[in-house]
């Protein structure tokens, strides 16, 4: 179960290769495990023993990168908060995870004394005590699930768990010393903290977004090969012009929401077909991926992950499934008698074996007595070429009980609501179709919450 760690394991075989990227500043592998090894060593001078909790408000600025992994080596439970999370939310889920400390990478907050700062000195190199390596039963990060159908709770790996992932997610999505790999997902979101184990365990490279907005003119200058997206974000690029042929992408991953049929028809006629995949905070992101070839088909489960149906729900266990839910110094499994997890999410498998996710059992409701599962209208109405996401909630209705309201992100030419509607009925009951169509808020992040868009639905409404 011990493992040496894998920067210092390139920082002897390949030291001057270039392990992360960010603006201007390179960092090679030997540096990146000198820098590594200093604040591990800091860690310990300031008190830190292996189990102790660190909180990090951070989203993926270098010094985030480094304190992620110097936290590895040093036994230290990394716990990243979104930095764009109230002061008073962020000290509430610290005080659920019973950390007392704090070191601001990415924020200057005032946490009035409740949270001991830890300042650390980012520029410093050290070299190793000794060859360092990772345990994999040690505990190692938490992450707050997104809360968007109820309380964020707060999931706990150990090491062995995104040592098995990344080592599942290589057997699709091939990566090597060559590779690129933009980290455009947060580190507080278990897909963000995927991305440098598979990096780093390749030798290859991690690439900071601390841009977003000139993503398009990076594509075409910097050697990013692998890139993981939301559908909205693919959408955005496409708008302004971006064809694979100009950059050096070889691995397009798409999820977070339902994937439209014409996105992939796009991307697939200029040469990059992208691949999707279902994932969860609790498996250490993903657990099966594949080609998309029909709505909801998310391919078959990667080595070292297990998935069964029962009662059409998806549960799952393997190598990567989470230690438990921390609440209050308490782990709490969450396993059913037999060591399965269930997800709460309905699916099937196809005759080839392949696992189609149909959506949340807690998103359904029953509308003059017909089950509606929202996420089978949004895959319809994303499907159109003209949207680029859409999400359906519920709103109370007198007669009915409750009927569905779509919010809609046109990236095209917008559509009357007769048409949509017209459109939505060629593929599903009439009873699918959703009494309202309402524009998108703005300022959604990339997973939004549901709870809140059915309350914005019943204000829009009257209901």
């Amino acid at each position: 179960m011990i493992d040496t760690c894998p920067i210092h394991y390139w920082a002897k075989e390949s030291p001057e290769h270039i392990a992360i990227e960010a603006g201007s500043v390179r960092l090679s592998y030997r540096t990146l495990s000198r820098h590594v090894a200093s604040l591990a060593q800091q860690l310990a001078r300031k008190g830190f023993v292996p189990g102790d909790r660190l909180v990090v408000p951070a989203k993926g600025s270098l010094k985030s990168l480094l304190l992620m992994w110097a936290c590895l080596r040093a036994g230290v439970v990394f716990c990243p908060l979104n930095t764009a999370f109230p002061i008073a939310q962020q000290l509430t889920l610290a005080k659920r995870l019973q950390a007392g400390r704090v070191c601001q990478t990415e924020s200057d907050n005032d946490y009035s004394a409740q949270l001991t700062p830890v300042a650390l000195d980012f520029l410093a190199e050290a070299e190793a005590d000794e060859a360092p390596s990772l345990d994999g039963r040690q505990l190692c990060n938490t992450i707050f699930t997104s809360g968007s159908s109820g309380t964020p709770k707060a999931v706990l790996h150990r090491v062995a768990n995104h040592l098995a992932s990344a080592c599942g997610s290589a057997s699709f999505i091939p990566v090597d010393q060559n590779s690129g790999w933009l980290l455009s997902l947060p580190l507080f979101h278990i897909g963000g903290y995927a991305i440098p184990f598979r990096v780093f365990l390749a030798g290859g490279r991690v690439i900071l977004d601390e841009e977003p907005h000139t993503l398009p003119a990076r594509l075409e200058q910097q050697s990013i090969t692998h890139l993981s997206l939301v559908p909205t974000q693919l959408w955005r690029l496409l708008k302004v012009g971006f064809t694979p042929q100009r950059t050096q992408l070889r691995e397009l991953l798409l999820g977070g929401a339902a994937i439209p049929a014409p996105l992939v028809a796009k991307m697939t006629s200029l040469g990059l077909t992208p691949k999707v995949s279902y994932g969860l905070s609790e498996m250490a992101s993903q657990v099966c991926t594949g080609i998309p070839t029909a709505p909801g088909v998310v391919g078959r489960p990667l080595p070292g992950r297990e998935v069964r149906i029962v009662d059409g729900e998806i549960q799952l266990r393997g190598e990567t499934l989470f230690c438990g839910y921390l609440n209050d110094g308490v782990v709490d499994p969450a396993l059913n008698d037999q060591g399965w997890f269930a997800t709460r999410d309905k699916g099937h498998f196809t005759k080839e074996g392949a696992l189609v996710v149909e959506g949340r059992l807690d998103n359904g409701f029953i509308s003059g007595g017909e089950n509606i599962q929202p996420e089978s209208i949004e895959q319809r109405l994303v499907d159109h070429p003209s949207i680029a996401q859409a999400l359906v909630v519920p709103v109370p209705h007198p007669e009915w009980g409750e009927r569905p309201v779509a919010f809609i992100d046109w990236h095209g030419e917008a559509v009357s609501e007769p048409a949509l509607s017209a459109w939505v009925r060629e593929a599903l009951p009439g009873f699918m179709v959703p009494d309202a169509c309402l524009a998108w808020p703005p300022g959604v992040g990339f997973k939004p919450s549901r709870k809140q868009f059915a309350e914005l639905a019943r204000e829009q409404t009257n209901h």
